[in-house]
């Protein structure tokens, strides 16, 4: 049972988050939009070169860009504030879908329960602000 705030610590513990900031720039940045398949006419008068200002505004305004990359910024800024022990398991149980909790009790010599508590309560602060 997965939700929302598990599919974020995932993504972004095991890399994909930053793997889907670039893929999206990517994906803005070699748009050339639709082609023009007017030929011949006359010379238009009124038209911008500006390239790099065309870029900048597409990735600034691109919704999908943004959500991710506020997404990365609160998961790093929350995670900042917990205790170095609750960062090292939930980084640890989210890198991988392989990650029990019985593996993840083996590692840092806790139990299971506290391992478990440890995940509430950095996904119930990060559900607050996500």
């Amino acid at each position: 049972m997965a939700d929302r705030i598990d599919s974020i610590l995932r993504d972004y513990f095991s890399g994909r988050l930053d793997l889907k900031i670039r893929q999206r720039e990517y994906e803005l940045r070699n748009d050339r939009g639709p082609v023009d398949e007017n030929i011949g006419g006359g010379k238009a008068l009124n038209k911008h070169a500006r390239p790099l200002d065309d870029m900048m505004i597409r990735l600034e305004s691109d919704k999908t860009l943004q959500t991710l990359v506020k997404q990365k910024e609160d998961v790093e800024r929350w995670i900042a504030t917990f205790e170095p022990d609750k960062q090292k398991v939930v980084a640890y149980y989210y890198a991988s879908k392989a990650i029990t909790w019985t593996k993840v009790a083996q590692q840092f010599h806790i139990g299971e329960s506290t391992a478990r508590a440890y995940r509430v309560e950095v996904k119930h602060i990060l559900g607050a602000v996500l």
